[in-house]
């Protein structure tokens, strides 16, 4: 039996849609990252080669399938490789769920396969060069929402929030 892969989108943005600057994020959020932990625990990751380079990028303990042009000469414990979004998804044809972590391209082509997305709120303006995706309303339900204010581990105010497709395709 064919399993039914369901893709979701997990990021943070900033008000003015900044999701990282010289390929790190431009916050520290503590529970924010916790957040993204317990909701990918066990769960295979989808992302681009940049991304996964990242020095602040999270890897996944289970799996991780990144896009890349160039095949790398060391590979990765737990880590597979493909050229382009439906080579990635042959790959992942077995799992029930996959988290797509960027970046800006990646969420670009993906999204519009995408059934939810677990996209943080940072309630500032920041300065980026990596921008989420315009997004339209029309499309999404807000499903949940919680809000962490500034403190001492946060610097900025966020909402975590759990979009859900409202008219999936086929």
């Amino acid at each position: 039996m064919q399993v039914q892969t369901e893709l979701y989108i997990i990021a943070a943005m900033s008000e003015n849609r900044v999701i990282g600057v010289n390929n790190r994020l431009p916050w520290h959020l503590p529970d924010e990252w916790a957040h993204f932990r317990k909701i990918t625990d066990g769960k295979p990751f989808l992302m681009g080669r940049k991304s996964f380079e990242a020095a602040d990028s999270l890897h996944s303990d289970y799996r991780n399938v990144i896009l890349t042009s160039h095949l790398p000469d060391k590979k990765e414990l737990r880590t597979e490789y493909a050229k382009d979004i439906s080579g990635a998804l042959a790959l992942l044809s077995d799992e029930k769920e996959v988290f797509v972590l960027g970046g800006a391209t990646v969420f670009l082509q993906i999204l519009p396969l995408v059934q939810r997305l677990y996209l943080t709120i940072v309630h500032a303006q920041v300065e980026g060069d990596a921008y989420f995706p315009v997004v339209s309303q029309d499309d999404w339900e807000l499903a949940s929402s919680e809000f962490h204010g500034i403190d001492d581990k946060h610097a900025y105010s966020f909402s975590m929030n759990l979009y859900i497709r409202k008219n999936p395709g086929p």
